[in-house]
């Protein structure tokens, strides 16, 4: 809760004339409150009707985040002030986070689940929410339907790759369909604009026995308001992270263009043996370089891990703490 309470108290000091210069003192456990002013800019635009696109959260972490509880208070928050851009980045039948208001997203049952459960790609090309689904099966079927006037498509192209077809509201949105087979193996995107801003359904299909891999699916409304991606997964450490594919990872989030990044690892480490502060800080500082170099324009956020009553872990803790 602690995060949220945070953002709640920032986004009550905010004014639609400048976010940046009317927040004046940094609300009780943020620190470095300077380095959330590239997304205090983006805020302050989108207010002030400079803007164009979406001001877009990416937030990374574990069983807190993918169960999509905080984030859904922190993301009303953020929409109720600013807008709703729209659910952002989903993966269809994401086994761990919890059903989004006013989103439908499934698939059928030919496709399984890559990144969790022992099931791995030796690539480690999974995108930002690190899992994709996965199938060699052709007629499989994977879908989202939502209110919004842009979709992406997140995939992977790959040696021995599938043909699919991608179709909105029933209607084909490619003159043939997509071929994967590629030389080597790489993420990739395509995205389609509507020219109406309701309810839109988007099918991705697949037609013959390739291996077709899909990492995600966007919908968005273009305009300057709050998208919020979430991408947890259940038990993860914050050095799952270093382990995708680093380059696929770093496109991604070119093409996601957030504004900022939130890190909020820790409570499944307290239970670890095999860190200290001076390596979990080590830790951290890697992930953040790489997520600023492939997120220049954005603020990043490490949140720290809510308390555990359930073990003795006090010093540990606030150990961990002090290295975020």
């Amino acid at each position: 809760m602690r995060l949220a309470l945070v953002l709640l108290l920032l986004i009550l000091s905010l004014t639609a004339t400048s976010v940046q210069t009317q927040l004046k003192s940094t609300p009780k456990g943020l620190v470095n409150r300077p380095a959330l002013n590239k997304f205090l800019a983006a805020l302050t635009a989108a207010k002030g009707g400079t803007r164009l696109e979406p001001v877009r959260i990416m937030h990374f972490g574990d069983s807190h985040v993918a169960a999509d509880v905080l984030t859904r208070n922190i993301r009303s928050l953020f929409q109720n002030e600013f807008g709703d851009a729209g659910p952002g980045f989903i993966v269809p039948r994401n086994p761990m986070s919890t059903r989004r208001v006013g989103v439908l997203s499934g698939a059928s049952d030919g496709w399984v689940i890559e990144g969790i459960g022992g099931r791995t790609s030796p690539d480690n090309i999974y995108g930002p929410a690190g899992i994709d689904l996965a199938t060699s099966n052709p007629g499989e079927l994977a879908w989202l339907e939502t209110s919004c006037n842009h979709f992406e498509i997140y995939f992977v192209r790959l040696p021995g790759g599938g043909r699919m077809d991608v179709a909105i509201d029933g209607v084909t949105q490619l003159d043939a369909p997509i071929n994967l087979t590629a030389p080597k193996t790489q993420l990739d995107s395509l995205s389609f604009d509507l020219p109406d801003d309701t309810v839109h359904r988007i099918e991705v299909r697949t037609l013959n026995s390739g291996r077709i891999r899909l990492l995600g699916i966007v919908a968005e409304h273009l305009t300057p308001a709050i998208a919020y991606d979430v991408f947890g997964i259940n038990g993860a450490r914050a050095n799952r992270i270093l382990g995708w594919n680093q380059a696929a990872l770093t496109k991604a989030i070119k093409e996601r263009n957030p504004n900022l990044i939130i890190i909020a690892y820790g409570t499944n480490e307290l239970t670890d043996d095999d860190w200290t502060a001076a390596s979990y800080e080590a830790l951290l500082a890697t992930i953040i370089q790489r997520f600023q170099a492939a997120a220049p324009q954005a603020s990043i956020l490490v949140f720290a891990p809510p308390d555990r009553a359930d073990l003795p872990l006090n010093n540990r803790l606030r150990a961990l703490i002090e290295a975020e």
